[in-house]
C-alpha cells in the first residue's frame, strides 16, 4: 500500500512540475481564437525578423526585433521605397541611413507587449527569419488571418502541443 501512496504522489509532483512555465518562447498565435500556431524559444536578447513585400510599392520590408523583459524590442527597419507605412526619417536617438538601395532606420527602441500581423493573401508573403532560417506565416497560419506575436513562458505541455516548434 506504501508503494501505491509513494507512486501517485510521485506521479502527482510530476505533473504538477510538468505545468510549471519556465521556457522562455516567442510565441505565434492565431489572433482570433489565442490558439498557439508556432513558437521558438528566446532568451533575453534573441534577435528574430520579419520579412514582407510592401503592398503597395511591392519592395521588400524587413523588421528586426529583440526579446527584451517580457516585451517585443523593435531594433531596426530596412526598406526600399518611401511611402505609406514607411518611416520619412528618424526620431529622437534613432540613426537614419542608406545602404545602396536600402534605407536603414536602426538604433530603434520601439517596445510592444505583442505584435498583430494580417498575414497577407497575394503580395506580401509574411516571413520569419530565425539563425538564418526562414518560416512563411502561410506554413503556420491561414493566409489573410491575423496572428499576434509575444514573449511568453511556457510549460512542458504547452511545448507538446503548442504548435510547430521553429528553430
Amino acid at each position: 500500500m506504501k508503494k501505491i501512496f509513494v507512486s501517485i504522489a510521485g506521479l502527482v509532483i510530476l505533473i504538477m512540475f510538468s505545468m510549471v512555465p519556465f521556457f522562455n518562447s516567442v510565441v505565434i498565435e492565431d489572433g482570433k481564437t489565442a490558439r498557439s500556431l508556432a513558437f521558438f524559444d528566446a532568451n533575453e536578447g534573441s534577435e528574430f525578423s520579419i520579412e514582407y513585400i510592401h503592398s503597395i510599392h511591392k519592395t521588400p520590408v524587413r523588421e528586426i526585433y529583440q526579446v527584451r523583459h517580457e516585451e517585443i524590442l523593435q531594433t531596426e527597419m530596412r526598406f526600399q521605397e518611401f511611402g505609406v507605412g514607411m518611416p520619412s526619417g528618424a526620431a529622437e536617438g534613432e540613426v537614419f541611413a542608406q545602404k545602396g538601395e536600402n534605407y536603414i532606420l536602426s538604433n530603434m527602441k520601439r517596445t510592444f507587449p505583442s505584435l498583430d500581423i494580417r498575414i497577407g493573401q497575394i503580395i506580401a508573403n509574411h516571413t520569419l527569419l530565425l539563425n538564418g532560417n526562414k518560416y512563411p506565416f502561410s506554413a503556420f497560419s491561414e493566409k489573410g488571418s491575423w496572428v499576434s506575436i509575444k514573449v511568453e513562458k511556457l510549460n512542458i505541455w504547452q511545448r507538446l502541443i503548442g504548435g510547430k516548434k521553429l528553430g
